[in-house]
C-alpha cells in the first residue's frame, strides 16, 4: 500500500473553502477509483488555512490512475492555494 500526506496551504481566510472543495474531490475519488482505500480531508487545529489530505492506494499503478482521474476532473484550486502543496509518500511496512 502507498500512503500520501498532502499539506495544502490556503490563501489567508480561504481554509474552509479549500477544505470544502477537497471534500467534494474526496467523494469523487472514493466513488470512482477502485485502487483508492482512503482520501480524507483535515484542517489544522493550529492554522485554519492549512488543509491536510491523507490518501491510501493499492500501489503505484493506482496512484497513477488517481493522477489521471484528477486531470480529467479539471480541478483548479489555484485561486484557493497560497503555495505549492507539500507531499510526503509512505509505504506500508
Amino acid at each position: 500500500m502507498l500512503a500520501i500526506v498532502a499539506k495544502l496551504p490556503a490563501q489567508p481566510g480561504k481554509g474552509a473553502e479549500l477544505a470544502e472543495a477537497m471534500k467534494g474531490i474526496a467523494e469523487k475519488v472514493q466513488a470512482n477509483e477502485s485502487g483508492n482505500h482512503g482520501y480524507s480531508v483535515h484542517r489544522s487545529s493550529d492554522n485554519a488555512d492549512l488543509v491536510m489530505i491523507y490518501e491510501l492506494y493499492d500501489d503505484q499503478e493506482a496512484l497513477n490512475a488517481h493522477r489521471e482521474h484528477m486531470k480529467g476532473m479539471g480541478v483548479n484550486l489555484a485561486e484557493l492555494l497560497a503555495g505549492k502543496p507539500e507531499l510526503e509518500y509512505f509505504e506500508t511496512v
